[in-house]
């Protein structure tokens, strides 16, 4: 669990972090201010604060996030100030971003299918 500060930036306050379990499938939009981690199947539309795609996970949709990981397939429109796609990921769709990092060999990067445009 993590501690923030509340908007008036004086007291802490508890935030939880949100899952969605394998073997889970959610269609529609998810939106949250904490962390959301997706270890099933999302279609529709996602936003949080830090999100986790988990390898095996699939989402199918825009994604939305300050910090996004990628381990799983992603099919859609990624708009993050910081993305981060493991050897893992597939992604098919464009990457709206500030600072991403691809792990990984050249093989591995190339199975990462994505279209990188960059944030002006």
């Amino acid at each position: 669990m993590r501690k923030r500060l509340t908007r008036d930036g004086n007291a802490l306050q508890s935030e939880a972090a949100s899952s969605i379990s394998s073997g889970l499938s959610v269609v529609g939009k998810i939106i949250g201010h904490g962390a959301l981690t997706i270890f099933g199947h999302v279609e529709g539309e996602v936003r949080a604060s830090t999100i986790v795609i988990a390898e095996g996970a699939q989402l199918e949709g825009e994604v939305s996030a300050e910090e996004l990981t990628i381990g799983g397939y992603v099919k859609g429109a990624i708009h993050a100030n910081r993305v981060k796609l493991n050897s893992t990921a597939v992604v098919e769709g464009d990457i709206f971003h500030r600072t991403l990092v691809i792990e990984g060999s050249d093989a591995n990067m190339k199975s990462a299918r994505a279209i990188v445009r960059w944030k002006v």
